[in-house]
């Protein structure tokens, strides 16, 4: 799980209730970007974005304990994501939020990707039932979600 707080003035409190939850499942809680924040949660590391992959490498030697993942939306930064544990490449497909002005890598372009990525890739972006087996065989360790997890908490 990856909490992307955007500087949320709860961030603190709805980090706490996400690392109390997620203990709870037995799931990973990752801060996005945040250091600072996923200490004070006792997170298990921390998400960065495809702009600020550079910083992989000084969070691991100041945290090594830390899971450290990235997001991927081009080669350059597949190839840059040397230091990671790993990355979540997107959109595979049309996507909307964040990913909906991006070109979907379809499954040739994410198999293209993935293949030269140094560390295990997970799928993100537009995948639904109907296209997940698609996937089989691309290279990815395994899929993500934005909006499954967001529509599970809806009323």
């Amino acid at each position: 799980m990856v909490f992307r707080h955007f500087g949320a003035p709860d961030a603190l409190e709805t980090g706490l209730r996400l690392r109390t939850a997620t203990q709870a499942a037995g799931v990973r809680l990752l801060v996005g970007l945040d250091a600072d924040l996923a200490e004070r949660i006792a997170a298990d590391g921390v998400h960065l974005p495809e702009r600020a992959l550079s910083a992989a490498y000084a969070l691991s030697g100041r945290r090594p304990d830390w899971l450290l993942t990235g997001a991927a939306h081009s080669l350059a930064a597949v190839k840059s994501a040397g230091d990671l544990d790993a990355l979540v490449l997107s959109p595979v497909f049309p996507a909307g939020g964040a990913s909906a002005a991006k070109p979907a890598l379809g499954i040739e372009g994410f198999r293209a990707m993935a293949a030269v990525a140094p560390c295990p890739v997970y799928a993100l972006g537009g995948i639904v039932p109907a296209n997940a087996e698609t996937l089989i065989g691309s290279g990815a360790c395994g899929i993500a979600g934005v909006d499954a997890v967001q529509a599970a908490f809806r009323p």
